[in-house]
């Protein structure tokens, strides 16, 4: 399973309300820290120390020393090499397809939902790179950015090779492995899904403006507090948000990712991310990879809500299942070839997807490799686009 959440200028106006800030104790960057340019703050240490982790070179005068390491000089070369054939392989690819097959998407998404997709930021931006909102959730814990003391006194040699571990599976099979999350995401490793996000962020050629810690009360309202390194796990629903911008830009967009539990004992009508969905008219959603759940009775309330709530949706065979959209009411493309599910999932097979598959005729051509199927490139996406309400439906 794969697996944020922005609240910038994308609410809608009857769900206005208060963003507290509270300033916490701690490494908070320095005056001198923050930049501008283009008229956007940039925080300065957490974009360099980003640019670090991304295997890129850095010009920031307390980083200098780490960059002659040479586990860091090797861990560049591997992310160097890595990413240009991540690029012309797959990226690429997906950039041009979406170009085209999800040129209307793109066109009217401003907010994209990508339930369980962890720190998977980098599938989000590449097919729907206009969004002004990313909204990522996933189980793994928000974490923290390493801190530049934290490099200088421990090892930054098996930091590095923990995220290159991690990178590769990813860089291979277009998803993360849930068991290898669990184990690189401790906090005595990796520490969570920061530090992911920003490297997709800084190998995108963006540019980190602020990051936010963000929590709920009660009724699901967000709650803002100024970025610090968290010494214990805040309970779910938590997370953070980074606003961010490309360099020559003129806007900002922003990515959210919260840790929260999906499943409907943790997801009713009355939990705290629920309400906070609930201000929302519609988004974008994007599934893959997400092992099934929502084929599963006990997500039935993400299932419901993504139905009611989505214009498009653009999922693998893994989201939801096919017999929920055969109503009339979207309008369906089909890409690439149906393959039941890999061994490590059983009962999930869908009969009427593999029927609709084989009318060619209905079928388009998909270029580039994305899910499960890494093995054999048997992989399938399907667009759902909600038809107009007619006449009748409005009256």
């Amino acid at each position: 399973m794969s697996g944020a959440l922005v609240i910038f200028l994308t609410l809608p106006e009857a769900a206005a309300r208060t963003i507290y800030h509270r300033q916490q104790p701690g490494l908070l960057p320095s005056p001198l820290s923050i930049q501008q340019e283009n008229n956007f703050q940039i925080d300065k240490l957490h974009d360099e120390t980003a640019r670090i982790i991304s295997g890129m070179p850095s010009g920031y005068p307390a980083l200098l020393s780490l960059q002659q390491n040479r586990a860091w000089e090797k861990f560049r070369s591997f992310f160097d090499v890595s990413w240009e054939s991540l690029k012309s392989k797959r990226l690429e690819l997906m950039e041009t397809w979406a170009q085209s097959e999800l040129f209307e998407a793109n066109r009217q998404t401003k907010i994209v939902f990508y339930p369980f997709g962890g720190p998977d930021f980098l599938t989000a931006y590449i097919l729907f790179p206009d969004a002004d909102t990313y909204i990522l959730v996933g189980l793994e814990p928000p974490g923290n950015l390493p801190e530049i003391e934290t490099f200088k006194h421990k090892s930054i040699e098996a930091y590095l090779t923990d995220l290159q571990g991690i990178l590769s599976d990813y860089f291979q099979k277009s998803y993360f492995i849930t068991r290898k999350m669990n184990e690189e995401l401790d906090e005595r490793k990796i520490n969570g899904v920061l530090p992911l996000i920003c490297i997709f962020l800084k190998r995108t050629d963006n540019i980190l403006s602020e990051i936010k810690r963000v929590e709920f009360d009660e009724q699901g309202n967000p709650l803002e507090f100024e970025y610090t390194i968290l010494k214990k796990r805040i309970k779910r629903p938590t997370g953070f948000k980074i606003t961010f911008f490309k360099k020559d830009s003129n806007r900002i967009q922003t990515v959210y990712y919260i840790s929260c539990d999906l499943s409907d004992e943790h997801f009713s009508s009355g939990a705290k991310f629920s309400r906070y969905l609930d201000h929302f008219e519609t988004w974008t959603c994007l599934i893959k990879a997400a092992s099934y759940l929502l084929h599963y009775r006990n997500f039935s309330n993400l299932r419901q809500l993504l139905l009611n709530k989505s214009n498009f949706i653009l999922e693998d065979d893994t989201g939801i299942p096919y017999k929920f959209f055969l109503h009339g009411e979207w309008d369906i493309q089909l890409y690439g070839r149906y393959r039941k599910p890999v061994k490590d999932f059983t009962g999930v097979e869908q009969p009427d997807l593999k029927a609709a598959f084989k009318d060619k005729a209905k079928v388009k051509p998909l270029p580039f490799h994305l899910g499960y199927h890494w093995g054999t490139n048997l992989d399938c996406l399907i667009l759902f686009k909600r038809k107009p309400k007619s006449v009748e439906d409005l009256s």
